[in-house]
Formats: structure tokens, sequence, C-alpha cells
């Protein structure tokens, strides 16, 4: 593929090891010299911004109110309010396609490290952005990853899926970026969180663990499928801002994710079923729609609510 063929220079042989014993060791690691430059940050922002307002255009012209209802689509879903999640196809841009290749070929052989013996191959599966605006309210602790999947990945140890974020602003440590619970056991991550939910005393889940990493501007976090996470509140006032976070699922061992979006478009909706959507501060509703995919294969004891 095209993308092995870029050299990500800032990230070294003894850079490489740390940050595979990071993944291995925590479920995600923080690559902080940024992979792409500066104008790559700009072009791949004023893509996001300018898609994210077309799609929400789509979506208002097919009868839905694109801020305050709850809505999945093929290429845009509102996880929760003021917080989408974008599908953009590699080919979508030359600067995505840029972007896209150099973050593979960066996380390729951290990914590879990881692994060890166990690394066939690496392949992309989907690419898009996460944009917030203020009044995100920060998202429930959860895995990305299925109960299948865990299951398969306890007994497989190529059979992996790893989210790559690029942050399009700064992230500051602490701020409103991505949280993230390490577990001692990465294959035990959604049960020891269930473990800490029901205040059971062999929680292996230390609260003081939790880490919001700072990341610059074309930096990487790679996490693993099966990793504690939750996204920061964007909050209002002068510190807020739009913040889009490029990413890239990438997969090894044959592991595939068929839940994150739908197959519906957003003119296969009629304009009744648009007007029914549930909105957000109407009724009891969660506070998220991101379809958690443990929730899709049973109820998921996994949320933390906030």
């Amino acid at each position: 593929m095209a993308w092995l063929a870029i050299v990500a220079g800032p990230v070294g042989v003894l850079q490489t090891a740390q940050h595979a014993a990071q993944l291995n060791g925590r479920g995600y690691t923080v690559v902080m010299e940024p992979v792409i430059t500066t104008q790559l940050v700009n072009d791949c922002a004023a893509l996001c911004h300018s898609t994210l307002a077309a799609l929400l255009a789509d979506v208002e012209a097919a009868g839905c109110d694109p801020n305050e209802q709850m809505y999945r689509f093929r290429n845009i879903c509102h996880r929760q309010r003021n917080r989408w999640d974008l599908l953009l196809p590699r080919e979508a841009t030359a600067s995505w396609a840029s972007l896209v290749d150099t973050v593979m070929a960066a996380a390729t052989p951290i990914i590879r490290a990881a692994q060890g013996p166990a690394f066939t191959d690496v392949v992309p599966l989907m690419c898009g952005a996460v944009v917030s605006r203020p009044g995100a309210r920060v998202q429930r602790f959860h895995v990305d990853a299925t109960h299948t999947h865990f299951e398969t990945a306890q007994q497989d140890p190529s059979h992996r899926i790893y989210n790559v974020f690029v942050p399009l602003v700064d992230i500051f440590e602490d701020g409103d970026g991505t949280m993230f619970w390490p577990a001692p056991v990465l294959g035990e991550s959604s049960r020891a969180l269930a473990r800490h939910i029901l205040d059971a005393p062999d929680s292996t889940l230390d609260v003081r663990a939790i880490d919001a990493p700072a990341t610059p501007a074309g930096g990487l976090i790679i996490f693993d499928y099966r990793t504690i996470h939750r996204g920061g509140a964007n909050v209002d006032g002068p510190w807020g801002r739009e913040r889009p976070v490029a990413y890239v699922v990438c997969a090894t061992g044959g592991a595939r994710d068929a839940h994150n979006f739908p197959q519906t478009a957003i003119g296969d909706i009629s304009l009744e079923r648009a007007q029914a959507l549930p909105f957000w501060n109407r009724g009891n509703v969660a506070q998220d729609n991101l379809e958690y995919f443990t929730e899709i294969e049973g109820k998921d004891p996994f949320g933390l609510h906030v």
C-alpha cells in the first residue's frame, strides 16, 4: 500500500519501542512530536469545518434540527449535543489523503512492535473526524470494542483494532481532550470498569490513574479499542472553540468494525421520521448517543455516567 512507503520521521527506533510498551501496558500512547506539517493541519481542519457545515445543512434540509436532535447517518452521527462524528473517505482531498497516509506510516511501526511475533499486517478500516463545539458535555467512560472483540482478542494476540487520533488544534494536559483510564490488564478493561461501577472490593481501576494527556496539533494518540476513555467537555465562553480531531481506525489479524456508522443516508429518511427523532433537551434522554458497541450486543454495564 502507498502509505508503507512514507517515512514517519519523528518516531525513531527507541521511541517506537517506548510507544509500543505504553500501548501494551496502559492501552494508549501519545506521539508528542507532530507527524504532519502545520499547513496540513490547517488544511484538514478547514476541511472538517466545511464538511460539517455542509452536512448540517443537509440534515436541516431533511427536516432535522441539526443541533438539537439525535441522529445517525452514513457519514455523520450526532454523538452528543454539539459533538459530531464525520466519516471522511481518504480521497476527500489531497491534503486529507496525505494526513491518512502519514498517520498510517507513523502508527504502523509502533503497532508492529507492540504485537511482536503476532503481527501480520495492519489495514485502515475508516477515517474521519470528531468535531465538538462549545457546549458539548463530557462523555461517559466507555470502551469501543464489542464483547465479541474482547473475546477474540483474548484468544488471538494478532486480533486488534486501534484508533489513531490526530488533534487539529493543540490539546493541553487536563484540558478539553480525551481522557484515558488505563487498566493493569487491557483484556480485562471492560470487566474492571464494571467492577468499579459496582464498587466491588476487587476493582482493578484506580481513579487516580485517569490521564488527559497533552497533544500538539499534528501529534498522535494511538489507543486500543479495549481502552477505557471519554471525550472531554468543550466549555462555553471565551475558552470554547471548535475542536476537530481527525482519526484513522486501523486493524490487524482480520479484526473489523461494522457498527460505527449505519448505512442510512441523510436523503433516505422521510420528513416524518426526521421530525420524530428525539431531542437532547426533551424528556429523559441519555447525555450522549454514542451507540456504544457493547450496547449493540446487550445492555451496557460499562458506561460510567457523570
